[in-house]
């Protein structure tokens, strides 16, 4: 027979709301995580289009029709994109303190003009790119 005495309604809501931060932390952790996984996708992809002109060109398996100066254009692309990676895994990290911040106050203050300034600049960068590599 069990005598401990059933949970009252206090118990159970402290459970509760400690469960619920869990699941927050849990998920700050996941969300940088992932931000984690773009930066490396960035540089990886950086570092490949970097050595891959730079072997192009030390090996001379361009054609007589491609630019030497779109190859040295693109080498630079995956320069940027190493910087951008590393620049991100900065500004999740930034994230990541201030959310749990936020979970520990209880509290949340949305970043919109950070994330919308972080969509531009992206956006800006890319067309810059793109522009470059089309135009140059």
């Amino acid at each position: 027979m069990n005598t401990t005495p059933p949970p009252n309604s206090t118990d159970l809501a402290v459970k509760r709301t400690g469960l619920a931060d869990l699941r927050s932390h849990l998920a700050n952790e996941r969300t940088h995580l992932a931000y984690l996984r773009t930066c490396v996708s960035l540089v990886g992809f950086g570092i490949t289009l970097n050595r891959f002109a730079v072997y192009l060109r030390e090996h001379d398996q361009l054609g007589a029709t491609t630019s030497r100066r779109l190859l040295h254009n693109t080498e630079n692309v995956g320069a940027g994109m190493i910087v951008l990676g590393l620049a991100l895994a900065v500004w999740s990290l930034y994230r990541y303190w201030h959310v749990n911040a936020d979970i520990k106050n209880a509290s949340f203050r949305p970043m919109d003009r950070a994330v919308e300034g972080i969509t531009l600049l992206f956006i800006l960068i890319g067309g810059v790119t793109a522009a470059w590599l089309i135009f140059l």
